[in-house]
């Protein structure tokens, strides 16, 4: 029997196995490399062909698609890793108006407008840099023309308008005999100014976003035409008084010449400036009364031509000065889903605008149907501040850059 000793055993081991390498590593190594070596090489080859492809944090939105192969455009020689685009590479391109003369501190263009995320809307900012100046606003001067502490829609404060209570309208106008007794619908007088042709002169509001302002000719003169004789004449202006009185007095002239024959009839004077005084009197008492022009307008005193004074109508085109609204956005809703008082409304001094808590239902962090982001409604730069910009690109330079270069030959 042969006896085994330790030092019989170790010599069946094989000592060198610790600077062997098993297959597997050998092959884990190899790829691990190889992984390394492409990107460096594909980083290195696109260095050379000035391709800057590879170092792009996704692709750009569509007013940018043409300059997505001149990343120079934006990021000029400041192209380094976590290097952004700075305001002044935005200003060359773009007019951005300040927000407000008395804000203190204004954010980068790039942390409101960020690129690199897709065929996104850019004008379409996050809450965060809203948020925080108005969570806890703070101005040059102190003051304050909107809330100070604003930090989401649920908390937002009431419209400003709303908070006025009355609508300094100028002129009387009776909603509830309109829509209950004439049973006649909102769109009989609210029309978009789109369809009517009134141009909001702001260049950011759409004119399918506002209501054009009823006006006499296209939504009263039907029912309430200016007629003050019952002679062959037509229905007076709706003008100034002044404007009227002229209107009045040409008419009956151009009658009384073309029926002489009417001259003393009916209590009238025989001659013809006296018939022309004594029927402007008695057509103007008409159309100063109230069932003429009295119905919608107060009648002030006479001046010193004698002709009543009439108090201009202040009819508001547009609510929200700090908000943007857009009517046609909402246009499957019902009238009243929003303005409910309207039907009952008898003076025209009645707010009928809604409140926010109205907006608030569809508007809202729980179910959100139409957003609720500060950009929903606001905008940040005061675009009344606008100034043209010169172009910098020529359209060979944008073709260059959308179109591939064709090999010659």
């Amino acid at each position: 029997m042969i006896k085994r000793t330790t030092k019989s055993l170790s010599q069946r081991i094989d000592r060198g196995y610790l600077r062997k390498v098993p297959a597997l590593l050998r092959w884990r190594r190899i790829l691990t490399l190889a992984c390394l070596a492409v990107p460096l090489a594909w980083l290195g080859l696109s260095a050379i062909a000035r391709d800057h492809t590879p170092y792009t944090a996704g692709q750009i939105s569509t007013p940018h698609a043409f300059l997505g192969k001149d990343c120079a455009a934006c990021h000029g020689g400041n192209m380094g890793i976590g290097k952004r685009v700075t305001n002044q590479a935005c200003a060359s391109c773009h007019d951005g108006p300040s927000h407000n003369a008395q804000q203190v501190s204004a954010p980068q263009c790039g942390d409101c407008h960020e690129e690199h995320r897709g065929l996104l809307q850019l004008t379409g900012g996050q809450d965060r840099e809203c948020i925080n100046c108005h969570r806890d606003l703070k101005t040059k001067s102190g003051a304050h023309i909107v809330n100070a502490r604003i930090d989401s829609f649920s908390t937002h404060p009431q419209f400003a308008a709303v908070q006025a209570g009355t609508d300094p309208v100028g002129f009387k106008f009776n909603h509830a005999k309109h829509v209950g007794e004439l049973s006649q619908k909102c769109g009989d007088c609210h029309t978009p100014a789109a369809q009517t042709g009134a141009m909001e002169p702001h260049s950011q509001v759409s004119a399918r976003a506002l209501m054009a302002n009823p006006t006499y000719a296209a939504t009263c003169m039907p029912c309430h035409a200016l007629n003050f004789d019952d002679k062959d004449t037509d229905a007076a202006p709706h003008d100034k008084p002044a404007a009227v009185d002229r209107f009045v007095k040409d008419s009956l002239a151009k009658y009384i010449a073309a029926h002489p024959g009417d001259l003393g009839k009916d209590g009238a004077p025989g001659s013809s400036a006296a018939w022309i005084k004594f029927k402007t009197e008695a057509a103007e008492k008409k159309l100063w009364s109230a069932d003429v022009c009295g119905r919608c307008h107060d009648m002030g005193p006479a001046d010193a031509s004698g002709l009543p004074s009439v108090p201009p109508a202040r009819a508001t085109a547009r609510w929200f000065t700090k908000a943007s609204f857009d009517h046609s956005a909402h246009q499957e809703l019902t009238c009243d889903s929003c303005h409910p008082a309207a039907a009952q409304s008898k003076v025209s001094s009645d707010m009928l605008l809604p409140g926010i808590a109205v907006c608030q239902n569809c508007h809202n962090s729980g179910q959100n149907w139409g957003g609720n982001t500060c950009a929903t409604c606001h905008r940040y730069h005061d675009w009344s501040k606008e100034k043209a910009v010169d172009g910098k690109f020529h359209i060979r330079d944008i073709t260059r850059l959308l179109v591939p270069a064709r090999p010659r030959g």
